[in-house]
C-alpha cells in the first residue's frame, strides 16, 4: 500500500487497529464481532490471502473468482492490508467488495 493511499486511509486503518485490541479484550457488541467474524470467514477463503495479508502480487475476477499474476480487465488487486485490522475497520471495504458497508444499513 502506497504511502499516499495509508495517509488518505489513516482513520479507518487506526480504527481496526484498535477494534482488532478491543477484541482481545472483549470490548466489542456481539453484533459487531458477528460482522467482523463473517468477514474473516470470507478472507479465510479468499485466494488472494497470504497469511495475514492481502496479497498484492495477486488479482482475482470478483464474479468467476479466477486468479492472475498480471493485471487483466475486471480483475482486481489484492489491496496489502494486514487482514485481522482490516476486516474490523468499520469502514473498510474489500477491493473485490466481497464483504463491506455492513454498518451503513
Amino acid at each position: 500500500m502506497g504511502l499516499k493511499k495509508v495517509f488518505n486511509e489513516r482513520e479507518s486503518i487506526l480504527q481496526g487497529h484498535i477494534n482488532e485490541l478491543k477484541s482481545k479484550l472483549n470490548l466489542l457488541s456481539n453484533n459487531e464481532e458477528a460482522v467482523f467474524m463473517y468477514r474473516s470467514e470470507i478472507c479465510n477463503k479468499c485466494p488472494l490471502k497470504n497469511g495475514n495479508t492481502c496479497n498484492t502480487k495477486k488479482w482475482i475476477h470478483p464474479t468467476t473468482l479466477t486468479v492472475s499474476y498480471n493485471r487483466k480487465q475486471g480483475y482486481i488487486n489484492g489491496c496489502g492490508c494486514r487482514l485481522s485490522a482490516k476486516i474490523r475497520s468499520k469502514k473498510s471495504i474489500c477491493p473485490a467488495k466481497f464483504w463491506g458497508n455492513e454498518f451503513n444499513q
